[in-house]
């Protein structure tokens, strides 16, 4: 056999399925609904009440449509997606804050440093520019003629 004629054969003869389906009366009419809408409903008994609970328990027999199950969709409540949302942005505020902080620290502990540091620039130039009785110190001045 060549897969047209098994794909012919399966088309020709499908496979009904027979399931229970135990629920509240909603969820079962929603069931049947649902296989009959897709019109592979083919017979389903009379909802029988369970003693002491108030579902109901239904046999359903409908066509199989031997495709591959359609993947599940889920569905993500209001709370989950600004949960999602909410926690990453907080820690990125908090990370920038703690990153400001750190940098602001790092400057302070450092003005110190900075302003020694200019200092002796400040009093080295002063040296090299300061005149000194024959030559300049090896900066060119206009008048050492140098």
């Amino acid at each position: 056999m060549t897969r047209t004629q098994l794909a012919r054969r399966n088309l020709a003869r499908p496979t009904v399925i027979a399931r229970r389906v135990v629920g509240t009366p909603a969820e079962v009419a929603a069931t049947v609904a649902l296989v009959r809408d897709s019109g592979r409903l083919v017979s389903m008994t009379a909802p029988r009440q369970m003693p002491g609970d108030p579902r109901v328990t239904v046999t359903v027999r409908f066509l199989d449509n031997h495709g591959p199950a359609p993947a599940a969709v889920r569905r993500l409540r209001r709370g989950h997606v600004v949960a999602a949302v909410a926690v990453p942005a907080v820690g990125a505020i908090a990370a920038a804050g703690y990153l400001a902080a750190q940098l602001v620290d790092a400057v302070r502990s450092a003005v110190p440093l900075i302003a020694g540091v200019v200092l002796v620039l400040i009093v080295v130039v002063a040296l090299l520019l300061r005149r000194s009785g024959r030559c300049c110190p090896g900066l060119h001045c206009p008048g050492c003629g140098h």
